[in-house]
């Protein structure tokens, strides 16, 4: 039940500078973003099977998921840290920092996505955009070349909760449609959702996460929200 995007559309080189491609044995498997030179946000679900970093390579500066293009920069990964309160079966404090085995050069194509403070309202209704190389459609293992973005609305956390039977946490936020057909999908999963701020800055609300099935009506991606996890990161980051 990770996440891929649904009823999107093609972004364009730069749009989403922060964007990372997580690849496992050469296979793109997660989204990350990045957060510095040195360090991506990704969600911990990624890594329960493949903890350890050596099989891990991201890929930066490009929205193909071949990383064709010129600007690619791929990096090896040197350390996965997992928040040490996830929980795999409630998918709670989702959330993992990577480390970069060398810093990486920012450039027109590769930056960082802002961090919101604890207190970043990020209000319902809102519209907010998420991107990745997930599937397509559910059902249809089919990825995409290029990198795809949709946009979605922050959904109201009580009512969210109450469509998957009050299985949300605080760690948690929805993000989506109640219609359905614009969602994350498998292959989406640690990739940003990302809110602009009137500054022109995006920020980094939430971490796709989970989801029953992909752009289902009542049926909302869920993400990790990361002001509430801001601090946690921003400890492990600098330890």
């Amino acid at each position: 039940t990770a996440s891929r995007i649904v009823g999107g559309s093609e972004a364009s080189r730069g749009e989403f500078p922060w964007q990372v491609s997580l690849r496992e044995s050469n296979e793109h498997f997660c989204g990350a973003a990045i957060l510095t030179e040195k360090w991506l946000v990704s969600a911990a679900h990624c890594f329960t099977e493949f903890p350890d970093p050596a099989m891990w390579a991201a890929y930066t500066g490009t929205t193909s998921i071949r990383g064709s293009d010129s600007g690619t920069v791929k990096m090896g990964i040197a350390r996965i840290i997992p928040h040490p309160s996830y929980n795999a079966d409630t998918a709670d404090y989702d959330v993992a920092v990577l480390e970069l085995k060398r810093p990486v050069t920012f450039t027109k194509y590769i930056q960082p996505v802002c961090l919101p403070g604890a207190g970043h309202h990020f209000p319902t209704s809102k519209k907010c955009l998420i991107s990745g190389w997930g599937y397509l459609k559910e059902d249809f293992l089919v990825k995409p070349e290029f990198l795809q973005k949709a946009t979605v609305e922050l959904l109201d956390q009580t009512l969210c909760s109450s469509l998957y039977s009050h299985a949300l946490t605080d760690r948690m936020m929805c993000a989506g449609y109640l219609e359905g057909k614009i969602d994350s999908c498998q292959g989406d999963s640690g990739g940003p959702l990302v809110c602009q701020e009137p500054s022109g800055k995006f920020f980094l609300a939430g971490i796709v996460s989970w989801g029953i099935g992909c752009a289902e009506a009542r049926r909302p991606g869920v993400y990790t929200r990361v002001t509430k996890l801001r601090d946690w990161i921003l400890d492990a980051i600098s330890a």
